[in-house]
């Protein structure tokens, strides 16, 4: 991507507005519950997850469960921001171009672990839910690997547009 095409530069642009747009939605939404959301991305078993569900309570949870409609856009939209602004922002004509080719999948891969984690929490949500052995780590799992893709992702971008 080049720095001085507008149509590229107008789509990172509006990638990244609507991000920010969904995850203030997201907030917002969100908001009431105490305690937060990643929270509960943190468990690894069940009975913390369940510790959790219980502190929101059955409105809090289906706060919870109608949340997803907000994050699985804003998943989207965030892989599509973090893929546009590595491929514009990061020069492409460095001989070992490691950082660059990380930095422009990190963000689409945390959406897709944040992808399997939210279809995993919806199934522990789920009306009669009996989760298999050990899904509940996975989940917990998964969500650590896709905050730290996230962190990897602001931490690399940094880097790399400082040398």
């Amino acid at each position: 991507m080049k720095a001085s095409d507008p149509t590229d530069r107008r789509r990172l642009w509006l990638s990244g507005a609507l991000a920010l747009l969904l995850f203030a939605a997201m907030a917002i939404h969100s908001a009431p519950l105490s305690p937060s959301i990643p929270v509960i991305q943190f468990t690894y078993g069940e009975a913390a997850f369940k510790a959790v569900l219980a502190q929101w309570g059955p409105i809090g949870v289906e706060r919870f469960r109608s949340h997803f409609f907000i994050d699985f856009p804003f998943l989207t939209s965030y892989a599509v921001f973090g893929y546009l602004l590595a491929r514009h922002a990061v020069p492409a004509d460095k001989p070992n171009n490691t950082a660059r080719t990380f930095l422009t999948w990190a963000l689409p891969l945390a959406a897709v672990l944040d992808a399997g984690e939210n279809l995993l929490h919806l199934r522990f949500i789920a009306d009669g839910a009996n989760p298999m052995a050990g899904a509940y780590l996975l989940a917990g799992v998964v969500a650590t690997g896709k905050w730290a893709l996230i962190a990897a992702f602001i931490i690399g971008f940094f880097y790399a547009r400082r040398r």
